[in-house]
């Protein structure tokens, strides 16, 4: 689609504690932003880009689930950028830290995600120290295979958002300027700090999130839909347990458990079971998924919009 609809409600949302009147104002923004005639489109689109560049991987999936990891990715580019009071950028303490202060796990956990990255390739020991460096805070930097990948997750984003706000489009022009990337990360951070989160105002997508690919594994049956579906499709899907559990690297056991609980709570209704199950998704989780990637596009297009207002224009 070439035609640009830009989301006219564009109050910026920085702060989301249980007791802030802003719930009620992004509540709003939601509730307007899923009138867009193309926002099952968008959010289709959305939902593909994280299915396919989801890497399956059982020893961090032990560590921390799938929501924790890409925090800690953009905890680990923001520190990277925003050194404190020292003059430290990051390093473990930093990270660690974070991790503490917004509750997103507990220090030996986010000991253990730094062993992974490093492993990955995600990070290394900061190259070309000054001499009088106090090397005991052991300075880590982002390596190029982080960059790049979190610049084309972040082009994922806003090639969707660009579909229903013309903010997609300005971010997309600059999304490989490290000035941009860092302002993103920082406005995001900031945003995390102060108490958003995206499954607040989707509370029957917690108990896929709270699981082992759980999340993913929802969006997957959601695409398995017929290509022109509506989306979130309300129609039966079939489930191959076994092929499922596959390619997200969890047991047969785990996805069925998680189907079982799921229609326990209502949120989805089973036909059969086994390899050859068939579910349909119940009103309230198509409703949580589409306000989930509403949510999704009004936090980076409020970020979006920051970090390029904080930027030196081009000439």
């Amino acid at each position: 689609m070439s035609t640009v609809h830009r989301h006219k409600n564009a109050a910026s949302v920085t702060s989301l504690r249980s007791d802030d009147p802003e719930r009620d104002v992004v509540r709003k923004r939601i509730a307007a932003l899923r009138l867009h005639p193309e926002i099952g489109q968008v959010s289709r689109q959305m939902a593909s880009s994280l299915v396919r560049r989801y890497e399956g991987n059982r020893i961090a999936n032990r560590v921390l689930n799938d929501r924790a990891r890409a925090i800690f990715a953009i905890m680990v580019l923001y520190l990277h950028t925003n050194p404190d009071a020292s003059g430290t950028r990051l390093t473990a303490g930093r990270i660690i830290g974070l991790c503490q202060e917004t509750g997103m796990c507990s220090r030996g956990r986010a000991k253990a995600m730094l062993l992974l990255m490093r492993w990955a390739g995600y990070i290394e020991p900061t190259p070309d120290l000054p001499s009088d460096a106090d090397r005991r805070q052991r300075p880590l930097s982002p390596t190029q295979a982080l960059l790049d990948d979190y610049t084309a997750r972040w082009s994922d984003v806003f090639g969707s958002i660009a579909l229903v706000d013309e903010i997609g489009v300005q971010a997309l022009a600059r999304i490989e300027e490290p000035e941009f990337r860092a302002g993103l990360s920082e406005a995001l951070m900031r945003r995390f700090r102060a108490g958003w989160r995206v499954l607040d105002f989707t509370p029957p997508l917690e108990l896929f999130a709270a699981r082992d690919c759980g999340f993913v594994m929802l969006l997957a049956l959601t695409l398995s839909a017929p290509e022109g579906s509506p989306f979130p499709p309300s129609g039966p899907l079939k489930i191959p347990v076994a092929a499922l559990g596959r390619r997200f690297h969890v047991s047969r056991a785990h996805v069925l458990k998680m189907l079982r609980d799921a229609e326990a709570e209502g949120l989805l209704r089973r036909v059969s079971d086994g390899d050859g199950a068939t579910v349909e998704l119940q009103a309230p989780v198509r409703s949580a998924l589409t306000d989930f990637f509403c949510a999704i596009f009004l936090l980076f297009g409020d970020a979006g919009r920051e970090a390029l207002a904080r930027m030196t224009p081009k000439s």
